[in-house]
C-alpha cells in the first residue's frame, strides 16, 4: 500500500509542478565562472573543399588542426570571441544511441564550459554567425586550435559543450583551460 501512496504523492508533486509558471532546478547550483589557466577564443568558420586543382579558394586557408578533416579549408567569419573566465567541467564520454538495427558508434569525449552572464551575448553572437554560415566554430587556446562541429543554431546560455573525437583531445583542451585552484 505504500507503494500506491507513493505513486499518489507522485501524482500529485507532478500536477503541483506542472502548474508552476517558473521552475527552478534542483540539484547543486551551477559551477561559478573563475579566472581560466589560459583564455580561449571563438571564432565562426566557414568550411570548404578544396578547389579541384587542390589548393583553397582566395580567402581560404588550410588549418592543420586536431579533429578536422584533411584539405578542409577554412575562413574566419565574424568577430572572434575572446573569453579569460569560465568554468570548465571535467571531461566525460557517452556513446550516442544508434538506429534501431546498427551497431552503436565510438564514444564521444567533451566537457562543458559556463560562462559568467555578462559573456553570454557575445558567444550568442559568435554562434549566431556560425550558425548562420552553418560552419563551425573554432576554439584557440596556448597557440593550438581545435574545430567544433558544425552550430546548429545559435546558443543563447551560458552553457557551451567541447566535443572532441578523442580522449586525448579532450583532456589536454580541458587541462588548458582549467584553473589549477
Amino acid at each position: 500500500m505504500a507503494y500506491r501512496g507513493g505513486l499518489l504523492a507522485l501524482a500529485g508533486i507532478v500536477l503541483t509542478v506542472a502548474s508552476c509558471s517558473h521552475l527552478t532546478p534542483l540539484g547543486p547550483a551551477p559551477p561559478q565562472p573563475s579566472h581560466l589557466r589560459s583564455p580561449f577564443v571563438l571564432q565562426a568558420m566557414r568550411v570548404q573543399p578544396p578547389a579541384p586543382a587542390g589548393g583553397c579558394p582566395a580567402g581560404f586557408a588550410t588549418l592543420s588542426v586536431p579533429g578536422a578533416g584533411p584539405g578542409a579549408c577554412y575562413r574566419k567569419l565574424g568577430a572572434p570571441v575572446t573569453i579569460t573566465s569560465a568554468a570548465i567541467s571535467p571531461v566525460s564520454s557517452s556513446r550516442p544511441n544508434p538506429p534501431p538495427g546498427q551497431q552503436a558508434g565510438p564514444a564521444q569525449y567533451g566537457f562543458t564550459i559556463t560562462l559568467a552572464a555578462a559573456e553570454v551575448p557575445a558567444l550568442t553572437a559568435v554562434t549566431t554567425t556560425a550558425a548562420d554560415a552553418q560552419g563551425p566554430l573554432a576554439i584557440s587556446a596556448a597557440g593550438q586550435t581545435w574545430v567544433l562541429p558544425i552550430v546548429g543554431s545559435p546558443f543563447t546560455g551560458p552553457r557551451l559543450l567541447i566535443p572532441l573525437p578523442t580522449k586525448n583531445q579532450a583532456l589536454q583542451l580541458q587541462r588548458i583551460l582549467a584553473s589549477s585552484g
